[in-house]
């Protein structure tokens, strides 16, 4: 038996209940809904009305459930008109005609027949819920709230009255307020998958990873395979640098079905720092990780080969290799796809796998690029003073970028340092040596 909605299944069995006679005389109809054979209700209701030119109450609207749940939400409209238009103030007829016109996104119509039923009928739950609804539809979030406020009144144990609170507060911009609503809504159910994610998602936004933490685990108590559930709490994790957490949950959103190109991504670049933390105590284990987090990242590129960070870490990760020229073939990609805030990250690294494969002069122009994008980056004009100084026979550019690092860098390690201060007066006898020799 097809399913029928709960709502016209109690709207069909009142009207039996409330005419014995006339449920006799329709009972096929009665029926036919009930057992959720629309097309054949519709049949018989459609042929009776071409021979009478006009059907009975219950009719047009049994007929309107049909086509509604046929999802043809025009024509049930047109029928539950005709309905309202014999029984102008019937409170069941009224609901089927605003839920027809809010099913087709006719809000302010829907909110017109909503209030009718509240004015008929204050105590009228269903209607106000799904005035609720309709309010947040059309972005009238105080008058939600009020409503919704008004309801907790009557049931302050239910948890979509506080989740809807929750979802008015935050989109009037109290973000403190809303998760005071949907903490209270989690409490009262935790397997709001919904709910959850919100109220996670904010303290998440808030950098309450901790909170954030809290708040999904408690919803993975009730939903362990969730998808959706696992891959937020996969960002948390990452966030606090627990990669390998991470990671697991990352694995468990892709076999349930997350194979997009971001999620891959984050799997790498959590394979890619968790291979330089103290867990990974090994150079094999190391290199083990990398090249999972190369796979994830291949996976990545291959559904978007056009994200410039997934180009970047495909390039970190054969760096940590010594696999300096595949890198540069990916720093390369990267910086043609690159967004402003990554480029000076890509020519420092572009730099030194350049200077490791011995393409000295590529290494000097991507460190000098590097310091156009990275200026608060001192480091780099160390970094070039030993390029020049190392595998140039001219040192008096090295000497100048040596005494530049220095004059800029009251602050950096004192053993570089130290060890600028010592090749300035080293190279400063050299090039007065080879000057007296001219």
């Amino acid at each position: 038996m097809k399913k029928i909605k709960l709502s016209t299944f109690l709207y069909l069995l009142l009207l039996i209940l409330s005419n014995p006679t006339n449920a006799q005389k329709n009972n096929n109809i009665k029926l036919l809904l009930l057992n959720g054979e629309y097309k054949k209700a519709i049949t018989i209701l459609e042929e009776k009305l071409k021979d009478k030119d006009s059907l009975i109450f219950n009719e047009y609207n049994s007929l309107g459930i049909a086509y509604q749940n046929l999802m043809n939400h025009t024509k049930a409209l047109q029928m539950f008109y005709k309905a309202n238009k014999i029984q102008p103030e019937n409170l069941r007829s009224l609901l089927l005609l605003a839920n027809a016109n809010s099913a087709l996104n006719r809000n302010n119509t829907a909110k017109k027949y909503y209030k009718k039923i509240i004015e008929l009928d204050s105590s009228n739950e269903t209607a106000m819920i799904n005035l609720g609804k309709v309010l947040m539809e059309l972005t009238e979030y105080d008058s939600a709230a009020t409503l919704f406020g008004k309801l907790l009144l009557t049931d302050t144990t239910n948890s979509y009255f506080y989740s809807q609170l929750g979802v008015c507060e935050l989109k009037k911009g109290n973000k403190n307020s809303a998760k005071e609503y949907l903490e209270k809504s989690v409490k009262l159910n935790n397997n709001n998958v919904k709910t959850i994610l919100r109220l996670a998602k904010l303290y998440y936004a808030d950098k309450q990873y901790d909170k954030a933490k809290e708040i999904l685990k408690q919803g993975l108590r009730q939903n362990l395979h969730n998808k959706l559930l696992n891959k937020m709490i996969a960002e948390v994790y990452y966030k606090q640098k627990e990669y390998e957490d991470a990671i697991v949950k990352y694995l468990f959103a892709i076999t349930t079905g997350d194979s997009s190109s971001q999620t891959y991504q984050k799997l790498g670049m959590s394979y890619y720092y968790l291979s330089f933390t103290k867990n990974i105590g090994n150079s094999k284990m190391k290199e083990m990780k990398l090249r999972e987090g190369i796979s994830a990242f291949e996976k990545s590129y291959a559904k978007d080969n056009n994200n410039a960070l997934t180009a970047l870490y495909l390039g970190l990760c054969h760096k940590a290799l010594g696999e300096y020229k595949i890198a540069i073939k990916y720093f390369e990609e990267s910086l043609n796809k690159m967004f402003p805030e990554y480029i000076g990250e890509v020519y420092k690294n572009l730099a030194v796998s350049n200077e490791h494969v011995k393409n000295y002069k590529d290494a000097i122009a991507n460190y000098r690029k590097a310091i156009n994008y990275l200026p608060s980056d001192r480091l780099l004009i160390f970094y070039l003073a030993s390029v020049y100084d190392r595998y140039y026979k001219d040192k008096s550019i090295a000497l100048d970028y040596y005494k530049k690092f220095l004059n800029e860098n009251d602050n950096a390690d004192v053993k570089l340092i130290e060890y600028s201060k010592d090749r300035i007066e080293k190279l400063n006898k050299e090039i007065n040596f080879w000057k007296r020799k001219k």
